[in-house]
This record gives C-alpha cells, sequence and structure tokens, in this order.
C-alpha cells in the first residue's frame, strides 16, 4: 500500500458518508493506498452554566468527552460493513469539518478527501450540504464526492468505464485535467475528454490539441448543451468510474461557492464526482 498518499474519508454516521466510505474503501483497494476514516466533532458552543441541553436530556460538561467519544465510535460502526477487507484508520479531530479534513490531508500528504452529501434529486434545484460544498471549493486535496442516492437506489461502487474529465480551456479544467490523468493510468482505466459547446459551434480544434502525456486510452469527444449536463450523460453512457472537474473556489477568507459546473455535476452524476479546488492538483501530484 502507499501510506504516503492514503485515502482521507470523512464519516458522521449518516447513509451519505456510509456510500463515501464504500466508494473510499474501493479507490484505497484500486490505487493500493492506505485508507483514513476521520469523524469531526465540531466546535461546541460556550458553555457558561454546568450542563448544556444534548438530545432530549441535559449533559454534564464532564460527560462532553465521553459523548463525543460514543458519537464516533458509533460513526465508525455505521460503515464496518462498507470497509471490510481493509486495515483502515480511525481518527478523531475536533472543530470545523472542512479545515481539520483538509488539514490532515497536508499533514498525511493524502491524495484524495472523500465525502458524501446528500443530493435532493434531478427533479429540482439541489443544494450541496455545506460540508461537501466548501469542502470540493477550497479543500487542499481533490475532493470525491458521493452523492446520496434514492433510499430504493443501490450504490454498486465504481464503474467499470473511464474517467471522464470536463475540458473547457481555464485553468481550473487544466488541473482537473492533470488528476484525471494520472487517476486513469493508476486505476487502469480509459480517459474521455468532454467539452460541451453551443449549438452549431465546434471546439474540436483545440480539444484535439489538449496532449496528454503517457495516456494511451483517450478518447475526445465535444457534444452541444450545457456542460454539466454533456459531461454527466457521457459519463452515465460509459459507466463511468469518475468524473473529474475543476473548482472556482473563493479562497479561505469567505464562504466559498461551486462553479455551476462542479456543483451540478455532483447533482447530476450517476458515480462519483472528483472536484480538483485551485492549488490542489499540484498537491496531490
Amino acid at each position: 500500500m502507499n501510506l504516503n498518499e492514503p485515502i482521507i474519508c470523512g464519516v458522521d454516521g449518516s447513509p451519505g458518508s456510509r456510500r463515501a466510505a464504500t466508494t473510499a474503501s474501493e479507490l484505497a483497494k484500486q490505487l493500493r493506498a492506505s485508507l483514513v476514516l476521520v469523524h469531526v466533532v465540531p466546535p461546541r458552543p460556550p458553555m457558561v452554566l454546568a450542563a448544556v441541553p444534548v438530545g432530549a436530556q441535559p449533559v454534564a460538561t464532564a460527560q462532553m468527552a465521553e459523548l463525543d467519544k460514543a458519537e464516533a465510535e458509533a460513526a465508525f460502526a455505521s460503515v464496518a460493513d462498507d470497509t471490510i477487507g481493509m486495515d483502515a484508520e480511525q481518527v478523531t479531530l475536533h472543530g470545523y469539518t472542512v479545515d481539520r479534513l483538509s488539514a490532515l490531508a497536508d499533514e498525511r500528504g493524502a491524495r484524495l478527501i472523500v465525502v458524501g452529501t446528500r443530493g435532493r434529486g434531478r427533479a429540482r434545484t439541489a443544494l450541496l450540504g455545506s460540508t461537501s460544498q466548501e469542502l470540493a471549493a477550497r479543500a487542499s486535496r481533490p475532493a470525491v464526492v458521493v452523492r446520496e442516492l434514492e433510499s430504493s437506489a443501490r450504490y454498486d461502487g465504481l464503474g467499470p468505464g473511464p474517467v471522464v474529465c470536463g475540458i473547457d480551456g481555464s485553468d481550473p479544467s487544466q488541473d482537473a485535467l492533470r488528476v484525471a490523468t494520472r487517476l486513469a493510468q493508476d486505476l487502469h482505466a480509459g480517459l474521455t475528454l468532454v467539452s460541451a459547446c453551443a449549438a452549431g459551434t465546434d471546439s474540436t480544434d483545440w480539444l484535439t490539441a489538449v496532449r496528454i502525456p503517457a495516456a494511451d486510452d483517450v478518447e475526445r469527444l465535444t457534444a452541444s448543451g450545457t456542460p454539466a449536463e454533456v459531461l454527466t450523460q457521457a459519463a452515465s453512457e460509459r459507466k463511468a468510474a469518475l468524473v473529474v472537474v475543476g473548482s472556482r473556489g473563493r479562497g479561505l477568507m469567505r464562504a466559498a461557492v461551486l462553479g455551476s459546473v462542479s456543483s451540478a455535476a455532483i447533482r447530476l452524476a450517476e458515480c462519483p464526482v472528483v472536484v480538483v479546488p485551485p492549488g490542489a492538483a499540484a498537491a496531490s501530484i
């Protein structure tokens, strides 16, 4: 296993984090990486009194450490069946989830950070959960976001198809391309480069000019439509393992918002989506 580039996976006991753990475990196996499961205990509000309300009953401040420990143990236990076969390390941290996951990824030299999200379906405008949205916009490493499926849907893990990467000539898409190329190589998968264009136009010339070093199995696809729809349709038709897109995050000093393409891709894609925040490609390659 590659202990120097572990896969970091955030877990919180929710169905979304279970799907994330399944994905992280499979990625760790295929990439021959170690797996680190992380539960982040959020900051507690300042407590003036000796007790604060937690659930139906007040809990004395002296008992908060025990409560935090029990919460973390429950989160790790919830993904035990999803990480069978992996000797996963379990880490409990305190603080803000995005900051702590990103800092740990830096400390460990992680390759990817994997999180789940509570998508609200295709039939309506969906907002990502705040953690997955902010992490995908400004994490120190590429973030793999696994959308929660409908309760009746079954998650079968990574698809057998290629890594599909959105290309539009921008700096974020170049970062995405670097990450997608290495993932395709290490997963022994094909690489599909997808570019959307308006009806009646053609971006074939510049798409053809994109150079992919050391990549043998590369498909280049241009189609009319919105970028997210073209990208996710191509991924669905090819049973893609992953979709990779760049992110135009707005930095650490303000609330981060994903670009429309990456946000929509997460909402629409059937497979996990790798979002590459600014600077994350250089840190992970």
